[in-house]
C-alpha cells in the first residue's frame, strides 16, 4: 500500500511546499476446510498465514487460525415432536486474528535525524553529522485478537419469534502502542508490544411479530449488549496516558493495569470548602480512578405498526454505566484565562460561609480548582428516540384517478427526545476517533440535528 501527500502553504512572504510518501505492504495466504454431516452437524476450519512490511524480521509474519462449530437441534427427534419449535440451534466458535494498525511503516528500526552537532578535538570543533532518535525494535509484532464465541439461535411458532443469544470472551495480546520514554534515555518514543485487554460478556436479540391481522400487524425487535473491559500486562514503567487538555491539567485518560482501557483519571473532588472557596481533593489530591468511558451495556429497539394504509416507525437506542468528561463545561467554568465563561459561575463562592459546588474565582488557582478533577466527570447514560416515520399510502382508486401508480405521504422526526443527566450538547461524543485510549471526552462536540421532514413519493 502506497500513501502520497501533499499540501501548499502560503504566506505574504513566500510560499512554500511539502509533502511525504509511505508505503507498507502484506502477503497473505490461507487454508479453509469445511465437514458437514447431514444437515445436523458443520464444522469449518481456517488457517491464514499474513505477513506486514511494519514488522521487524524477527516476527515478520503471523499465523491466525479459527475452528467453528454447529449443532443442529431441530433435527433431534424429541424437537421435532414439538411443532411450536420452528428452528434451533447451538453453536461454538474461537478464532485469532491479527492486528498492525496504530504503528508507523517503520517503526520497527531506529529513525536517524540530519542536524546533529558532534564536538571533536582539543579545540572542541562541532561539526555537522546526524544520529539516532529513536530504538530499534526488530522483535515487533502482530497484535493478536483470541475471540471464542458460544450462542443460541431458535425461532419459535412459526417464525414468530425469533431469540439469539451469545455469550463471548475476547483477548487482546501483544497491543502496539508508542510508548513514551524517560527523558534521560535520550530517545523520542518508539513502538512496541505492551499489554493485553479482555472484554467479555453477553448479548442477545428478541424479534417478535406481535400482531398479524388483515388490517393490523405489530412488530418489534429488541437487543441488547453487555461488556466488561479490563487491561493487563502493562510493564510497571509504562505509563500510558492521552487526551491532552491544555492549560486544563495535562492528559485525561490512563490506560492502567487492572482498569477499563482509557480510563478517566485525576483527582477526586469532594465539593467547595465554605471557608476558603477552593475544591476539597480526596487522599490529599492524589491522582486515581474518576470514571470510565466504556458503557455496561447498550441497547436498541425498533417498532413498526401498520395500520390499513398507515405505517409507523419508532427506533429507540441508548448507553448506560459510562461517564463522559465535560473539557467544555471545564473551560467555561475556570473563571482564570480571560475569554467567555458560563452563566453558572454567578453561582460561585465569593465569602465564607457560602455553600456551592462552584469554586472562587482565582487568577493563580494554587489549589488546582480548574484542573482535571471529577468535578467535570458525568453520567453518559443515555435513552433518544432516535427515529419516529409516519407515512400514508393512497389506495388503487386514488392513483387510477389520478393516472399514476404509487402516491405516498410522510413525515419523520430524527433525534427529536433524548432522555439524559449530562449537560453538554449532547452525550454520544467521540473526540478520539477510533482510538481507543482517548474516548467520552467531550470538547464541545456539535450535536447531532434535530430533523423533521414532510415529504411525497409519487410513482408513474
Amino acid at each position: 500500500l502506497a500513501f502520497l501527500d501533499n499540501s501548499l502553504n502560503f504566506n505574504e512572504q513566500a510560499p512554500n511546499a511539502s509533502g511525504g510518501f509511505g508505503e507498507s505492504s502484506y502477503l497473505s495466504s490461507f487454508a479453509r476446510v469445511q465437514y458437514e454431516l447431514g444437515d445436523r452437524y458443520s464444522m469449518s476450519g481456517t488457517v491464514r498465514r499474513d505477513g506486514s512490511s511494519k514488522f521487524g524480521a524477527n516476527n515478520r509474519y503471523g499465523i491466525f487460525p479459527s475452528l467453528s462449530a454447529a449443532w443442529n437441534l431441530t433435527e433431534i427427534p424429541w424437537v421435532v415432536e414439538k411443532d411450536w419449535i420452528e428452528f434451533a440451534k447451538v453453536r461454538a466458535s474461537w478464532g485469532r486474528n491479527g492486528n498492525a494498525d496504530g504503528i508507523g511503516n517503520f517503526d520497527f528500526t531506529s529513525v536517524v535525524f540530519n542536524g546533529q552537532n558532534y564536538t571533536f578535538g582539543p579545540d572542541q570543533q562541532q561539526t555537522n553529522g546526524a544520529g539516532p532518535v529513536t530504538t530499534s525494535n526488530a522483535d515487533l509484532k502482530w497484535e493478536t485478537v483470541d475471540q471464542f464465541n458460544a450462542g443460541v439461535d431458535v425461532d419459535l411458532y412459526r417464525g414468530r419469534f425469533n431469540f439469539v443469544l451469545d455469550y463471548f470472551i475476547k483477548n487482546t495480546n501483544d497491543m502496539l502502542a508508542v510508548v513514551p520514554l524517560p527523558g534521560v534515555v535520550g530517545f523520542l518514543p518508539s513502538a512496541t508490544n505492551v499489554a493485553s485487554a479482555k472484554n467479555s460478556g453477553f448479548e442477545f436479540a428478541v424479534n417478535a411479530n406481535l400482531v398479524e391481522k388483515d388490517n393490523f400487524s405489530w412488530s418489534t425487535a429488541f437487543n441488547m449488549s453487555f461488556n466488561d473491559n479490563v487491561v493487563k500486562n502493562i510493564p510497571e514503567t509504562a505509563i500510558i496516558t492521552d487526551g491532552w487538555l491544555q492549560n486544563l491539567g495535562g492528559n485525561v485518560t490512563i490506560t492502567k493495569n487492572d482498569l477499563p482501557i482509557g480510563s478517566f483519571w485525576g483527582k477526586i473532588s469532594q465539593g467547595v470548602d465554605p471557608q476558603t472557596g477552593d475544591l476539597i481533593f480526596a487522599d490529599n489530591g492524589k491522582f486515581q480512578l474518576m470514571g470510565s468511558p466504556l458503557p455496561d451495556f447498550t441497547y436498541g429497539f425498533v417498532n413498526e405498526i401498520n395500520y390499513k394504509n398507515w405505517d409507523l416507525n419508532i427506533v429507540i437506542d441508548g448507553v448506560s454505566g459510562n461517564e463522559v468528561y465535560n473539557t467544555g463545561r471545564q473551560e467555561l467554568e475556570e473563571m482564570r484565562l480571560l475569554h467567555n465563561q458560563s452563566a453558572d459561575i454567578v453561582n460561585r463562592w465569593r465569602k465564607p460561609g457560602d455553600i456551592t459546588n462552584i469554586p472562587r474565582a482565582t487568577i493563580l488557582d494554587q489549589n488546582g480548582n480548574s484542573k482535571i478533577s471529577s468535578r467535570f466527570v458525568e453520567d453518559g447514560s443515555y435513552l433518544r428516540v432516535r427515529d419516529i416515520s409516519l407515512s400514508y399510502d393512497f389506495e388503487e382508486n386514488v392513483l387510477n384517478g389520478l393516472n399514476i401508480s404509487g402516491l405516498r405521504l410522510y413525515a419523520n422526526l430524527k433525534n427529536w427526545f433524548t432522555i439524559t443527566d449530562y449537560t453538554g450538547y449532547t452525550p454520544e461524543i467521540n473526540r478520539g476517533g477510533s482510538s481507543a485510549t482517548i474516548q467520552g471526552v467531550d470538547y464541545g462536540t456539535y450535536p447531532q440535528p434535530k430533523t423533521f421532514n414532510v415529504g411525497m413519493n409519487i410513482e408513474f
